[in-house]
């Protein structure tokens, strides 16, 4: 693959086969969305070209035989070298690009052709579709981080199950601390309770700045009824005696004093264990406040009056 016989077998005999304006255009716009850096651009630095996004998207024909002359030329191997073209392909107008055939003309092996078609809609925001191809049980995880990352940042905010899909999948390292806190509020958003458990799996490192996390999420992150729904999954955890620590720790004279709410959750925990005398104590101090609609003030004279409280 490094001849100009070679380019026009591949894009076919018109001599001015080139992208059309609109693809530039949505190809700019993605590589933006997805922090600069799309995956294409990744691949090509993985077979040593570099300044990708100088050669890619092609602005003229001139510039996708240039390209495709970078890649042929590359010391990787043939497989390499034909994904990339695959991808180009995938790229011109479906009734004139011939992906399809040049992919079974070259024996491209299916694992690839799976994983290029995957990593193009992803470059496309397409994530429902990317999905379909990178969770595949026949590929070896390729940038999962990464991956796992993008479908964080751009799947609905109201639904996290793309993500948690893929994670699942594949088990990415969640190796920087981007991911990893990307992934935890994903979790958080779906279930509070299995991002608990998740946080407890990270080892001693990571497992409590995670569960303060959570704990900040709950407050900071939520708003009406869901932080009242939230906010009781919390406080019914079975935290451990080291966790109990740091749950009153951090709202109690930690960060978390700051946060929303804080004083209320702490004092709900208490209630929960049964530890209503240490929940009047600190309850003292938020006469006239409302917790979940509940004022206070009511529920402490509702205490006394049972006799729970002297």
């Amino acid at each position: 693959m490094e001849t100009e016989e070679e380019f026009d077998d591949v894009f076919g005999s018109e001599p001015n086969v080139a992208y059309h304006e609109q693809a530039l255009h949505a190809i700019q716009k993605h590589r933006r969305l997805l922090e600069n850096e799309l995956f294409f651009d990744r691949l090509l630095k993985a077979v040593g070209i570099d300044q990708a996004s100088k050669l890619y998207p092609p602005h003229s024909n001139h510039d996708l035989r240039i390209l495709f002359n970078r890649i042929t030329s590359s010391a990787s191997p043939d497989h390499q070298k034909q994904s990339l073209v695959y991808y180009l392909l995938r790229d011109l107008p479906s009734e004139a690009s011939g992906a399809e055939a040049f992919a079974e003309r070259s024996y491209l092996p299916d694992k690839y052709q799976t994983f290029i078609d995957g990593i193009w809609y992803l470059d496309r925001l397409k994530l429902e579709r990317a999905l379909d191809y990178l969770a595949s049980p026949t590929l070896i995880p390729t940038f999962p981080d990464e991956i796992l990352y993008t479908l964080c940042r751009h799947a609905p905010q109201n639904d996290s199950s793309l993500p948690l899909s893929y994670y699942h999948s594949v088990y990415p390292p969640l190796a920087s601390a981007k991911v990893l806190c990307a992934f935890f509020e994903r979790s958080c958003k779906a279930s509070l309770t299995e991002a608990f458990y998740f946080s407890r799996c990270r080892g001693p490192l990571q497992h409590r700045p995670l569960f303060v996390e959570l704990i900040t999420f709950v407050h900071a992150n939520s708003a009406g009824s869901a932080r009242a729904s939230r906010a009781l999954e919390l406080i019914n955890l079975p935290f451990s005696d080291e966790e109990e620590r740091w749950f009153e720790e951090f709202l109690n004279r930690g960060l978390g004093t700051t946060l929303y709410g804080a004083k209320d959750t702490l004092m709900m925990r208490k209630l929960a264990k049964g530890q209503v005398k240490e929940a009047v104590d600190l309850g003292s101090k938020l006469s006239g406040r409302k917790i979940d609609g509940l004022n206070w003030d009511i529920l402490r004279e509702g205490l006394r009056k049972g006799g729970t409280i002297q």
